[in-house]
């Protein structure tokens, strides 16, 4: 029987904060005027030249965030790595370095082509880039359980869930000054998206509560896949005679648009004297999957066991008994094509002041609010920065943050101005290594871009 047991739990916690990788714009670049790329993050923005991106790496951004770091769930102990798991690293130790809702997101946005140009009485861009998102929301509760096993009289484990999604993206900026108000430039991005891929598994409900004799549980969960081909594959319960999905068969998957969705992007910029004021929304919209294959508990299941797991740690035989006894909870029946499902996009709220010095306007300070919308893991972080361009096409930006993620620091350097134009740069600069090359935090990126102003 395919067992979800706790060893494999746990290395999949520890293994998503190391390796996710998280795409965002660079919110380092954000005041300088150099950085091309700055209508994605605010569509009022405009250049001062048309250009060209190179295919493939005309603005690629990677990297990851999240409040878990590595070190958070891995540990040193007799000279040796080991997992949160292992009993000889307390529970109080382990529980006390997370938060009651942790996150690691991740995500990428590769350009594939783009082109910017002066017409139609204001700057706009066109753009086709492959962007996928996915996240990872864990409850401590879940920590709680693997760490300390069922020692408690209850676990409520509440908001609890994965989900992942790849689409293509049909981006038209245009941004303008507005005559009526001087100083006022307002600007619109439209996005369609094609659909490809997504994956969302969730429990809606997970309690475990400790009866005078016995243990009583409840779930609710479900998963849902959407992709041309994909299917369940199923097995036999052998103990409890019940199918459950056991895998997925990709033999007929086609790598084809499997649905439909719209974003839009609303920014404005007002010049006051020294001051520029900015705000944008972006990410505002949603994506619609067809052919969604779906699993679930159908509808809340009620369970008891005289199992009594005495004992945690890595290596708890009584532990994957408790588990084979609750399998009813976590084995999901096929529930076949569900239709279609949307997905919001996690949108963006972001507010500036930029502050040009009187005395040598070559050099700029740039104040900045980001608040993701999310309703399940709300983010926010203020951002300063210092721009200098001492030479028209050399253009560099230092910043430090502050927020939901912790502190860190970034920088971007954009090279260039007519014919051709490279940035490189990071929001999150500050990666630590551990003597085996294993980064010890989850908030790092990167973004780099080619393009030919002209």
């Amino acid at each position: 029987m395919n067992l979800i047991n706790k060893k494999f739990l746990a290395l999949f916690l520890t293994s998503a904060s190391v390796f996710a990788v998280a795409a965002q714009e660079s919110n380092t670049g954000y005041f300088n005027d150099n950085y091309q790329m700055r209508w994605q993050m605010n569509p009022a923005m405009g250049n001062r030249n048309g250009y060209v991106g190179f295919p493939g790496l005309g603005n690629l951004n990677v990297g990851v965030n999240g409040n878990v770091n590595v070190t958070d769930l891995v540990y040193s102990y007799g000279g040796k790595t080991v997992l949160f798991t292992n009993p000889n690293i307390s529970a109080q130790e382990v529980l006390g370095n997370l938060h009651d809702k942790n996150r690691i997101s991740q995500s990428a946005n590769i350009n594939i082509l783009q082109v910017g140009f002066k017409a139609f009485g204001g700057y706009n861009n066109v753009a086709i880039n492959v962007r996928n998102t996915a996240s990872f929301d864990l409850p401590k509760s879940i920590f709680s359980l693997l760490k300390e096993g069922l020692s408690n009289q209850t676990y409520d484990i509440k908001d609890l869930r994965v989900k992942a999604n790849a689409y293509a993206e049909l981006a038209l900026n245009h941004s303008r000054d507005i005559k009526q108000v001087p100083g006022l430039r307002a600007g619109v991005s439209l996005k369609f998206l094609l659909p490809v891929a997504m994956a969302e598994a969730k429990f809606n409900q997970l309690e475990l509560e400790l009866g005078e004799n016995n243990w009583y549980a409840r779930s609710n969960a479900e998963m849902k896949l959407a992709m041309k081909g994909l299917r369940y594959e199923t097995d036999v319960n052998d103990r409890t005679g019940n199918r459950y999905v056991s895998g997925v068969n990709g033999d007929d998957i086609g790598f084809g648009i499997n649905g439909f969705g719209f974003g839009i992007d609303l920014g404005a910029l007002y010049e006051w004297k020294d001051f520029t004021f900015s705000l944008a929304l972006s990410d505002l919209g949603m994506v619609n999957f067809n052919s969604v294959q779906l699993a679930s508990t159908n509808g809340t299941k009620t369970f008891e066991t005289a199992a009594n797991p005495i004992g945690v740690g890595d290596d708890g035989d009584s532990w994957d008994s408790f588990v084979d006894n609750l399998s009813p909870l976590y084995e999901l029946s096929d529930m076949g094509d569900s239709g279609s499902s949307k997905m919001g996009l996690e949108g963006k709220l972001r507010v500036g002041v930029d502050y040009k010095l009187p005395y040598y306007d070559k050099l700029h300070f740039g104040l900045m609010n980001t608040t993701n919308l999310s309703s399940i893991f709300p983010m926010t972080e203020f951002r300063l920065s210092a721009n200098v361009e001492p030479v028209k096409g050399v253009a560099a930006s230092v910043s430090a943050a502050a927020g939901t993620y912790g502190a860190t620091y970034g920088f971007l350097l954009s090279l260039g101005n007519k014919g051709f134009n490279f940035v490189l740069g990071m929001d999150y600069a500050h990666i630590k290594m551990d003597k085996n090359h294993i980064p010890l935090t989850s908030n790092a990126d990167f973004h780099m871009g080619i393009t030919f102003p002209f």
